[in-house]
């Protein structure tokens, strides 16, 4: 597994590059910048729920350009999404890279969307466009009703399959539901003694992907399930933890 990423010209930018090489993750695509990290404050209320604020303004992390992306083998997969997806202007350089690898490559896209970038007029027309182009969708049912807050998260997730191949709607607490154009399975999570909920989605997508990695397709109910139950195994793991702290496969494993 390899990433690409802008990093800061700070300790933060640093941090990141060393946790990525102990984790054993590639790092000839990330390319380090003069410019800072962007910064992202998580508050944990009462229930364990992360709220977030950001500072964002000059970060590393928008302003992509094409020669620092690298042209990738056929069959690789492609992952994408957050801030970084929407916010212009390297939000456009990363969809028009997306987009010039969908004939060869899987696309897989986690909208993330945070209110910061729902503020834009143009959010969900990009959404709209990154997941057509998407083979794979794993997306909360929080930013649905945040995106669409008068449309059933399920209702977008389905319409969603007129061009991805899976798509993968988290509820939170109460786990997560699989859909292909033949096939839609809910998992509920085991219960557990949430500590925080920072990077359980990011977790369900790393677990969905990592999965789909070393596994045939799912397309029958039986398979949709095993994947799910997976998923959802991860990102309750990872609330047990303090912070972004996933779990490996040794530990999913345990």
């Amino acid at each position: 597994m390899a990433m690409a990423a802008r990093t800061g010209r700070d300790r933060f930018g640093a941090a990141f590059t060393e946790r990525l090489t102990a984790s054993g993750v590639d790092t000839r695509f990330v390319r380090p910048t003069t410019q800072p990290s962007a910064l992202a404050l998580a508050n944990v209320d009462s229930t364990g729920e992360a709220h977030y604020d950001f500072w964002l303004a000059g970060a590393a992390d928008f302003g992509w350009r094409s020669a620092e992306l690298p042209q990738l083998e056929a069959d690789t997969t492609i992952h994408l999404g957050s801030l970084a997806a929407f916010l212009p202007p390297g939000a456009d350089v990363l969809e028009r890279w997306a987009l010039g690898h969908k004939d060869r490559c899987t696309i897989s896209f986690d909208p993330n969307i945070r209110s910061v970038a729902l503020a834009r007029p143009d959010s969900l027309v990009r959404l709209e466009r990154l997941a057509e182009l998407s083979d794979v969708i794993r997306v909360s049912a929080g930013d649905l009703s945040h995106a669409y807050p008068h449309v059933d998260p399920l209702v977008t997730a389905r319409r969603w399959l007129k061009h991805a191949r899976l798509v993968v709607l988290t509820h939170g607490k109460s786990g997560a539901t699989a859909l292909t154009s033949s096939a839609e399975v809910s998992v509920n999570p085991p219960p557990v003694s949430i500590v925080d909920t920072i990077g359980a989605g990011d977790t369900a997508t790393g677990a969905l992907l990592a999965w789909l990695q070393t596994n045939e397709w799912p397309t029958a109910e039986p398979a949709l399930r095993e994947m799910l139950t997976f998923v959802v195994a991860a990102a309750v793991l990872t609330c047990t933890r303090v912070g972004a702290d996933p779990p490996t496969l040794a530990d999913l494993h345990s």
